[in-house]
């Protein structure tokens, strides 16, 4: 496991006064009707932007939004009424852009437009890297929630400049590196579609003696692997799972599950034309008991169908571990979002605001965002 972050932590914040930092978040917040529906990306990262504003710091700020590069007017907007000291420039000409940077007064922030709408960004261009680069005389990253991704805005940049983590990144990484050698018993509560991608986490934990509960569309892939019929249920039909996982004593699956029809039936009793949309009452009941006698409960991914309301199950479980005393991780962008509904978000020991980045991480105990700036000499 790296732990080497611990040495790229930023100095005394004072230091910062005068300089141009460019500082990447994630403000990637949900819209509907025109209107930003959770805004709490955002509201995290405002305590560090006034503190390195008040400390006199030249901000320029990047993030990302949406997959098909879509203007960030929408976010800007709530950004720019919410925090004054921030303007917004939706120029994509760096030539321009690097002149409001020079310009910038001490305590003032440019926010730039949404980084994807550069050519090259996801592809970590050198050429894109080094226009952003060239904005700032030091780089801070508190975005862990895409430092798994390989882009100019991530990568890129902090292998160009002196880089460090910001409180956010710091705080995530803090955290989750104890959840990488949970103390035991422990169990992985993993939901989702994909069981393809997060097979290695699958396999870090088994490894380590840590029961792991797949639920969602993954128990239908060990089911199926086993012989079982799972009707209509989705599955991820490339993949084979390998025998060491498929019987491995310490997984388990819902005992139970609800069908599109409202039925509840036991797992090996799904009819051919049945769809399983979410585990049944004796799985959640199963899963309170294995919680209450654990040390350590990690969580990611609804154990449901959750975009289409299937989400009771996920909530029950979500619940029991909140009610519990054991030492708790959760993240995915779904099971915040359940948590965060049901008010519990207080509830757990650490929330993570990363989804693929805290299953990368747990697994591999490092991000190519993270070895970005690591691998810089001190």
């Amino acid at each position: 496991m790296n732990t080497s972050w611990q040495q790229h932590l930023l100095p005394e914040i004072h230091t910062l006064k005068s300089k141009r930092v460019i500082v990447r978040v994630d403000w990637n917040m949900p819209i509907k009707d025109g209107e930003i529906i959770d805004t709490s990306r955002f509201d995290v990262s405002i305590p560090f932007l006034k503190e390195l504003s008040f400390a006199g710091a030249k901000i320029v700020i990047l993030t990302h939004f949406g997959e098909k590069g879509e203007s960030l007017g929408i976010i800007a907007s709530h950004v720019t009424k919410t925090l004054p000291f921030i303007s917004f420039t939706q120029s994509l000409d760096f030539d321009e852009i690097k002149k409001s940077a020079e310009s910038l007064e001490e305590g003032d922030a440019l926010l730039l437009e949404n980084v994807r709408m550069w050519k090259g960004e996801t592809d970590n261009v050198p050429s894109l890297s080094e226009s952003f680069a060239s904005l700032g005389n030091i780089f801070i990253n508190d975005a862990f929630s895409v430092s798994h991704r390989e882009h100019s805005s991530v990568v890129g940049i902090a292998k160009r400049m002196l880089s460090y983590f910001g409180p956010l990144c710091a705080r995530e990484l803090e955290n989750l590196s104890k959840a990488i050698t949970p103390v035991k018993p422990a169990i992985l509560i993993v939901g989702g579609a994909k069981i393809s991608t997060k097979l290695l986490l699958i396999q870090h934990y088994l490894d380590q003696g840590v029961t792991v509960f797949l639920g969602g569309a993954m128990a239908h892939n060990i089911w199926k692997g086993r012989g079982l019929e799972i009707g209509k249920s989705f599955y991820d039909s490339n993949l084979k799972i390998s025998d060491t996982i498929l019987n491995h004593p310490l997984i388990l699956t819902p005992s139970d599950v609800i069908l599109e029809s409202g039925e509840i039936v036991d797992y090996n009793n799904i009819p051919a034309d049945g769809m399983v949309v979410d585990c049944g009452d004796q799985t959640v009941e199963m899963l309170g008991e294995k919680i209450s006698s654990s040390k350590t409960i990690i969580a990611n991914g609804p154990l449901g169908l959750y975009e289409r309301g299937w989400r009771k199950g996920s909530e029950e479980v979500l619940a029991k571990i909140a009610n519990s005393e054991v030492t708790s991780y959760i993240g995915g962008g779904d099971t915040v979002a359940i948590a965060h509904s049901l008010h519990l978000l207080q509830n757990f020991t650490f929330v993570s605001l990363g989804g693929g980045a805290m299953l990368e991480f747990l697994s591999a105990g490092t991000l190519v965002g993270i070895e970005s700036i690591t691998n810089q000499s001190k």
